[in-house]
């Protein structure tokens, strides 16, 4: 009898433990409506994010082109110039003695800088010393300076490149050739 009694009371507790009550019920459904209400404002908040962050894309991107554009113009305009300086470095009596037109500035640091990249340093240096003769006034002269230095370098000549080092340094002070000769010179 006693274990009757004792399962009795188990099964009470247990079945007044899992009974559910009506205000239960209406307490789970209201933290349920408040939980949707949340997520509903939180996609929200996501889709309007998203959208920002295509727009913003958006405009990136349309920077982007019109920077691309304005870079593309500008390297037109340098190209135009450099013809137009090189037009006026030829008018200004850049002509061999025998009355033939001497190589153009571009022609000549091409020719020397493709020998400098093929490893003919030799001749690199004295193409370029052909632009600073022809040319003294070409923006490329201080970076012919530091390419003749850097042949030498490479012929492990350092002493005679710490020569061109300095003509450089002294010549053209505030150029960004000049830094890299100084430490250059630091260097040797």
């Amino acid at each position: 009898m006693k274990s009757y009694y004792l399962v009795l009371a188990l099964s009470t507790v247990f079945l007044f433990g899992c009974f559910v009550t009506p205000e239960s019920i209406r307490e789970l459904n209201q933290r349920q409506d408040r939980l949707e209400a949340k997520m509903d404002e939180l996609l929200e908040e996501l889709k309007a994010s998203n959208s920002n962050t295509s727009r913003n894309m958006e405009r990136i991107e349309n920077n982007q082109m019109l920077l691309a554009e304005e870079i593309e113009s500008m390297q037109k305009k340098n190209i135009k110039l450099g013809k137009k300086i090189e037009d006026a470095t030829n008018k200004n009596g850049s002509k061999n003695e025998d009355n033939t037109k001497a190589p153009s500035a571009n022609d000549i640091y091409a020719k020397a800088d493709a020998s400098y990249k093929n490893r003919k340093y030799e001749d690199a240096i004295l193409e370029f010393q052909q632009l600073i003769d022809t040319y003294p006034q070409d923006w490329r002269v201080p970076n012919a300076y530091l390419k003749q230095g850097n042949a030498l370098i490479n012929l492990g000549r350092k002493k005679e490149a710490g020569f061109f080092f300095k003509t450089l340094i002294d010549k053209y002070p505030t150029s960004p050739e000049a830094n890299i000769a100084k430490q250059k010179l630091k260097a040797i």
